[in-house]
């Protein structure tokens, strides 16, 4: 399993739109709906900065998963210039899991 963590550093309020817009009409559907995807989340700190976590089956379906995620169209009112990318990206290796049962988390 492989772990992309995307960093978001110093954005305006203008590009966190842009970004909640992104993410909720196109982006997450494109992303979910890829081979391989395993979870992804959405983080924000308390400076602003904003991170996302996407855990993959291997490293070949994060790559072909991001191209086709980010091949989707864009929306009406969507400009590809206004929406943020990452600031850096890092790779990890996953070596161990858990996660709480459903209940427990509720």
């Amino acid at each position: 399993m492989i772990a992309r963590f995307g960093y978001f550093e110093g954005l305006t309020e203008q590009q966190k739109r842009a970004q909640e817009d992104n993410a909720s009409r196109r982006f997450k559907a494109a992303l979910t709906s890829q081979p391989g995807i395993l979870a992804v989340y959405y983080m924000e700190s308390p400076n602003g900065d904003r991170a996302t976590i996407s855990i993959w089956e291997n490293k070949q379906a994060m790559e072909q998963g991001g191209i086709n995620a980010n091949a989707a169209p864009l929306l009406p009112g969507q400009r590809g210039e206004d929406i943020p990318s990452p600031s850096r990206v890092e790779i990890w290796e996953v070596l161990d899991q858990f996660v709480a049962p459903a209940a427990v988390r509720a």
